[in-house]
């Protein structure tokens, strides 16, 4: 009689665990659809599409490889832009090259920001290009940008696997503008070479500002390698940046007989630990970043000038109740900005030093196009992206916020196989763009951003849609 109880006990338990063992696998095959379906002409032309990329996956990945091994840091990519502008000119994009119409102050900001001082070569942005395939401008124009900047170093390095998105996105670009013209598909295709994106002058920024994307109807980019395969919502999203640099003036002499002299660096060193301090009652959302980028000449001289770069960031979508709006976050990070403006002139007057306050980049919250989101995760889906699932945070498709005033967009991205799971902005970041992995991700991520663009070519629908978005 005990022995039965027990059962009866247990069964109701092994029933819902069967039912839901036996259920699973099926619920967990089931396709998200997202957009509507394809019609038979789409998937055709799709599979054309993929045969292109294909047959362009060799060099794409020997590009890749080639930039990891040689890289650049920001405003400097000149070798990788000469590559990158050659394999779209030999398969018929025409180049033109820099961006007129930038600000005046536009090279002495990139010189604050920590370019070379001792640079003699091109002004402005001689990296950036705009090449058009066989210089059409028809509508719709299907735009793609590419970065190939590497992270400041010594030596510089892909830590932010920027190597990946020039051959992914002119890979794209050459497949789709061929099945273009061999089945007249109307409308055109541009690549955007972007430069330092890791440092600022934010040059997005100045680029949609100086009227470089105008004409362009939808703009795609993808940054490296994904885990995951997500749908991202429209609306505000991402941050607020600013950038500053704090330069100090003093007196130098002989370090054995400071009080002769006047220290920069001590007005440097107390303007991070007033950082410190704020940092603890700042809203946890904030981020402070900053380095000593001047510390002085030699420890027996005493530092006559030194200098600090310091970044504020505010994620509006990081929060302890959610999202904050647009408008308030700026609120916010502009009193973050008095208040650092106000601590670098308190360091001053308490060292006995003078200081020069230069605000050298802007970046804002963009505007995420909830339909082209959708439309790129739908193709991540197609190419069996892995570990599918959503985001309530919107996504936009470039940094500086800027741009997606200008250029509605989507960033590309599908979760790869193999790849691990490691610190952005590091060693082991760049690594993955060379491996087996890193070479099956951007191939398949030039294939999600090629299908993403064909399809908007082929359905006014969906273009009106993104459009009213």
């Amino acid at each position: 009689m005990l022995q039965r109880k027990k059962w009866i006990i247990v069964f109701p338990y092994l029933f819902v665990f069967l039912i839901s063992f036996t259920l699973t696998p099926v619920l967990s095959k089931e396709k998200p659809q997202v957009i509507p379906k394809e019609t038979k002409k789409i998937v055709a032309l799709r599979k054309a599409l993929d045969a292109e990329i294909d047959a362009l996956s060799a060099r794409m990945i020997e590009m890749n490889d080639w930039m990891y091994h040689n890289p650049e840091p920001g405003f400097l990519e000149f070798e990788a832009a000469k590559m990158l502008t050659n394999e779209l000119k030999k398969n018929g994009f025409e180049v033109e090259m820099g961006v007129p119409g930038l600000p005046d102050n536009f090279d002495r900001l990139k010189v604050v920001g920590g370019f070379p001082v001792d640079y003699s070569g091109p002004l402005g942005m001689p990296t950036a290009f705009k090449a058009k395939y066989k210089g059409k401008s028809e509508h719709p124009i299907i735009g793609v940008t590419v970065e190939y900047d590497a992270l400041r170093g010594d030596p510089p390095f892909h830590g932010c696997q920027h190597n990946m998105q020039g051959p992914t996105g002119i890979g794209a670009a050459i497949a789709l503008a061929k099945i273009m013209e061999k089945n007249k598909i109307p409308g055109s295709v541009w690549v955007i070479g972007a430069p330092a994106e890791e440092v600022g002058p934010p040059a997005k920024a100045a680029m949609a500002q100086a009227g470089y994307l105008d004409d362009i109807d939808f703009m795609f980019r993808s940054h490296g390698t994904a885990r995951e395969t997500l749908r991202f919502p429209g609306g505000f999203s991402a941050r607020h940046i600013r950038q500053m640099k704090y330069t100090f003036h003093g007196k130098s002499a002989h370090a054995q007989q400071p009080w002769q002299g006047r220290s920069a660096l001590d007005a440097v060193l107390l303007l991070f630990y007033a950082v410190d301090m704020m940092r603890e009652h700042s809203e946890p959302q904030f981020r402070f970043h900053g380095i000593v980028s001047d510390g002085g000449q030699a420890p027996n001289i005493v530092p006559q000038e030194a200098s600090a770069l310091m970044w504020i960031r505010h994620l509006m979508d990081e929060t302890p109740v959610g999202a904050v709006s647009p408008k308030k976050a700026r609120e916010m990070i502009e009193k973050k900005v008095e208040a650092l403006d106000n601590m670098a002139k308190a360091a001053a007057l308490a060292t006995e030093t003078t200081v020069d306050i230069d605000h050298y980049g802007e970046y804002q919250p963009g505007i995420a196009v909830g339909i082209l989101n959708d439309i790129v995760f739908q193709y991540g889906v197609e190419y069996k992206g892995v570990d599918i699932g959503k985001r309530a945070v919107p996504r936009h498709w470039e940094e500086t916020g800027f741009a997606t005033l200008v250029v509605p967009g989507a960033h590309v991205s599908i979760g790869t196989e193999g790849i691990p799971d490691v610190a952005g902005h590091s060693q082991e970041n760049a690594d993955i763009t060379i491996s087996e992995a890193g070479h099956k991700s951007l191939i398949l991520t030039a294939k999600v951003m090629a299908a993403a663009g064909l399809r908007l070519l082929l359905d006014p629908k969906l273009r009106d849609k993104a459009k009213a978005e």
